[in-house]
């Protein structure tokens, strides 16, 4: 009773020294009934610890820390060993760091706009039409680094890394993309019975996204939003045509870059809810150089399957 005695006259010194924020939040206090519903007090054999908005203090016998006093990030620590005086020390907690949502295995479907959000492509370009449900977007998205921008949470901050994207652009059309002499992205239209037509790209993705998480205290983050923009760097491209006469399959590749541009930028948001993850992004730039083929811009919405 005495060793309690002594650190409840530690405990009032303290509190003489804490943030002016904690007696705010008391001033607010209009009556008993509230106060109830605000403090809560845990007691043991041992131990005994009071809850309060923004912090708590905890009283144990059984530790040689027999006091702890938290506000905020704040945390002040009486500690008394036998044969040594009683002394005080501030412990600042650290803060969990800032993680935004990049870093995963990524799936969606891909499709063409002729101006950036305008899906209806020219007449001329046409051949270019795609099978919606069959041209397919995976990326893997291998790198993450996070920058928290807030000193006391850990739920706003930009996000960056590095992602190797593959796009599956499947034709729904008997014409086959083809570089004529003159250099132009163009096609051929196929005289053989065609089961695949379709174009391959890859690309390094480099996003600078800024997010924002709920709820905004520590712990789990249910829900996140993130929006910016990312540059990718083409690593190779390729058409595959599988032609199928009376049950015979015969596979035609052709590895050129067709125009492809080298580099790219677009805007990309993501938005999740516990395992349930949505992204979309569309390029700002042409796919095909400007100048040299049909003018169409690449879209993907789809779903993160595993995050990391």
């Amino acid at each position: 009773m005495r060793l309690i005695l002594q650190n409840s006259v530690w405990v009032f010194v303290l509190l003489l020294i804490l943030p002016g924020s904690m007696f705010a939040q008391q001033d607010t206090l209009q009556s008993r009934g509230r106060l109830k519903n605000i403090v809560s007090v845990e007691e043991d054999i041992h131990r005994t610890r009071v809850k309060f908005p923004g912090g708590d203090v905890e009283v144990d016998e059984m530790n040689d820390t027999i006091t702890k006093i938290r506000v905020g990030r704040r945390r002040y620590e009486i500690i008394d060993k036998p044969g040594h005086h009683t002394r005080i020390q501030m412990v600042r907690e650290p803060l969990d760091a800032f993680k935004g949502h990049w870093s995963g295995f990524d799936l969606g479907l891909t499709n063409f706009f002729s101006t950036p959000f305008d899906s209806k492509l020219p007449e001329e370009d046409m051949w270019m039409d795609l099978n919606a449900g069959k041209s397919v977007s995976v990326s893997m998205n291998l790198l993450q680094y996070s920058i928290g921008l807030q000193k006391e949470r850990d739920n706003f901050g930009l996000v960056t890394g590095v992602g190797w994207t593959i796009n599956n652009y499947r034709f729904d059309t008997r014409y086959i993309m083809i570089r004529d002499d003159d250099g132009y992205t163009t096609y051929r239209e196929a005289t053989r019975n065609i089961e695949k037509n379709k174009l391959v790209t890859s690309y390094l993705t480099v996003p600078l996204l800024m997010e924002f998480q709920l709820p905004a205290s520590k712990g789990d983050k249910d829900f996140f939003v993130s929006a910016g923009v990312y540059g990718g760097f083409r690593l190779g491209s390729h058409t595959k045509v599988v032609y199928s006469d009376d049950g015979d399959r015969e596979k035609e590749k052709g590895r050129d870059d067709y125009n492809i541009n080298t580099f790219k930028y677009g805007v990309m948001a993501r938005v999740g809810y516990k395992w349930l993850k949505l992204y979309a992004q569309c390029d700002l730039t042409p796919m095909i150089e400007a100048g040299r083929g049909p003018e169409v811009y690449p879209w993907i919405v789809g779903v993160t399957l595993v995050n990391f």
